[in-house]
């Protein structure tokens, strides 16, 4: 286990990235009364949603490299200010303008500490929790993301000032967060070689390397547009097709997925190259079909189990995905090529779930629900497609870089 000296440390930093990401999917319970305070419809709770993305995936290129030169502290210190920023602007939102901007400062918060925060948690390991230390932060993650939705739908049903005493604690917890990394020593060796510069995280794919990345992009994009539509969407599907209304209840609906997605990214860890394509597409593909059979029948339980396995699809496929590209990709370009799999991950995130409330403002809800459910499956279908050709063209006998 970790030294004495560091184990408090790799548990505080694994608290705050808990803390952090929780920040992302807390106002998941809160869209609804958001649309009935506001005035406004689907379609503009898909793009406040997406807005999040939009942080990330800036945060992710412009700052993704600056904790090796700065230290990982300084990096770690500006998420959780644009958390608190976050959550200052939900505290004083009174429109659609004041939401997309704590959205998007979200989603910078996520995007600057999540990497930083792993890294962090890698380096304070020691013993035998060196090899764990990836998983401990991959835990902190989903858990705080399962979290979100939880939180804000306990305190919108029980707290007063419902859209605003879910950012209040938020707040606080993020102001921990900022004393305690305040008191923490820097955990990398040392901040970058004398003369680095700070610099945009360059975006490439080697022509080697392409086929597993369209394979295992295709397939996390697919993934991450089922994330997408079970934390932005579910609230509207429980109301008008379900009937269920109760924040705590479309609490609970929207956390089957993050359960889910916890038992594939942390349970499922020793799928080998093949099973886990095959785990992970019949996992979505099935995820889906439950999804459009509850939308269709209006049953809840059905939508429960769906999220579970589409939440499972989603595990497998985003840990082990970036696992195996990580694998076959040189050492090089491993940083590029991560972030251009971060990049397309995030756009599915973001842009099908935008179409999905413009669909479903045009043709209705359920059969939005049930024509982006078709979509999904066939692009896993596809990615599969593809997976099992970028295996074959991989050479006979070669093994994996790193």
């Amino acid at each position: 286990m970790p030294s004495p000296t560091r184990a408090p440390q790799t548990v505080a930093l694994a608290l705050v990235l808990t803390v952090v990401m929780t920040g992302g999917t807390l106002p998941s319970s809160v869209y609804r009364t958001y649309e009935q305070s506001f005035g406004f419809g689907l379609v503009t709770v898909t793009v406040v949603y997406a807005s999040y993305a939009a942080g990330v995936l800036v945060a992710l290129v412009a700052f993704g490299q600056w904790s090796d030169v700065l230290g990982r502290r300084p990096l770690l210190a500006a998420g959780l200010v644009a958390a608190v920023l976050s959550a200052g602007c939900f505290l004083l939102a009174d429109g659609v303008a004041v939401l997309l901007v704590g959205r998007l400062l979200s989603g910078l918060s996520a995007g600057i500490f999540v990497g930083t925060a792993t890294a962090a948690v890698t380096e304070t390991a020691r013993g035998s929790w060196t090899r764990r230390a990836p998983l401990v932060a991959t835990t902190a993650n989903v858990t705080g993301l399962g979290l979100g939705p939880l939180l804000g739908g306990l305190l919108v049903a029980w707290a007063p000032a419902p859209m605003r005493t879910p950012y209040a604690v938020h707040l606080g917890l993020c102001l921990a967060g900022l004393v305690v990394v305040a008191l923490l020593p820097e955990s990398a060796e040392r901040a970058g070689p004398a003369g680095a510069r700070l610099h945009r995280m360059r975006l490439a794919v080697p022509e080697e390397v392409r086929p597993f990345f369209v394979a295992t992009g295709a397939l996390g994009l697919a993934a991450f547009a089922v994330l997408g539509l079970f934390t932005a969407v579910t609230p509207t599907i429980a109301a008008e097709v379900l009937g269920v209304t109760g924040p705590v209840a479309v609490a609970l609906l929207i956390s089957t997925f993050y359960v889910g997605s916890a038992v594939g990214q942390v349970a499922l860890t020793r799928l080998g190259e093949g099973t886990w394509e095959r785990v992970a597409a019949a996992a979505l593909v099935t995820g889906m079909a439950l999804l459009a059979l509850a939308m269709v029948t209006g049953w809840w339980p059905v939508l429960v189990l769906g999220g579970l396995v589409s939440g499972l699809g989603h595990g497998v496929g985003f840990s082990q995905g970036l696992a195996t590209l990580v694998a076959h990709t040189p050492d090089g370009t491993r940083a590029a090529v991560t972030s251009a799999y971060f990049a397309v991950v995030y756009v599915g995130m973001s842009v099908p779930v935008v179409v999905e409330g413009l669909t479903s403002a045009a043709v209705g809800v359920v059969p939005a629900g049930v024509g982006f459910a078709a979509v999904v499956a066939a692009t896993v279908a596809g990615a599969y497609a593809l997976s099992r050709r970028s295996g074959r063209r991989a050479r006979p006998g070669a093994t994996l870089v790193g």
